[in-house]
């Protein structure tokens, strides 16, 4: 029954917690800006700080970072140290986040993902790191981080399968939205 009430949370609470416009709301409060209103509408957290400023966006990070920490906690608390359902966890929250205001929710995936796989999290950060100081390409670069989570994934837990296949999944599904949105930096 903990398990059932468990998936429940995650389709329907996570997905609510991803819509919220904490980072329009932080922006409007500090500076009464209001991030949909001003440039490519994105309510990013690098929106609000090119419109609201460093304590705005500052704040933005550490409220995004929370979602997507709590996200993958939620789903540890009710699925113990099962791989998947922190991946789902972070997926819904994602959709909620692309449903709600438009983002991507980089910055919850990010934090999510550490907290959920600090190993493949701190190389695939590492790696893609050194490859935008060569490259220095933004877009690309989004992407390489996209691919580097599942490859890396795969070389860290190489007997998990079904892990692999659900980073693949997330990585999926933030490409699309990285497609599906305007980039908040234009």
């Amino acid at each position: 029954m903990n398990q059932v009430l468990g998936a429940l949370l995650i389709v329907i609470l996570i997905p609510l917690l991803g819509a919220l416009p904490l980072t329009g709301w932080i922006t409007f409060l500090l500076t009464g800006k209001q991030l949909k209103n001003l440039g490519t509408g994105n309510v990013g957290v690098s929106s609000a700080f090119y419109h609201g400023g460093n304590l705005a966006g500052i704040l933005s990070v550490l409220a995004e970072a929370l979602k997507g920490i709590t996200a993958v906690l939620i789903a540890r608390y009710f699925f113990g140290n099962d791989p998947i359902w922190p991946i789902i966890s972070l997926m819904f929250l994602v959709m909620g986040r692309y449903w709600g205001s438009q983002g991507a929710g980089t910055t919850n995936v990010a934090w999510g993902f550490f907290t959920y796989d600090p190993i493949v999290a701190g190389l695939t950060f590492l790696i893609s790191f050194i490859g935008f100081t060569l490259l220095r390409m933004r877009d690309q670069g989004r992407l390489f981080v996209l691919v580097l989570m599942p490859v890396l994934t795969a070389l860290v837990h190489p007997t998990d399968g079904m892990r692999v296949i659900i980073v693949a999944c997330l990585s999926g599904l933030v490409a699309w939205i990285y497609h599906k949105i305007p980039d908040d930096l234009d």
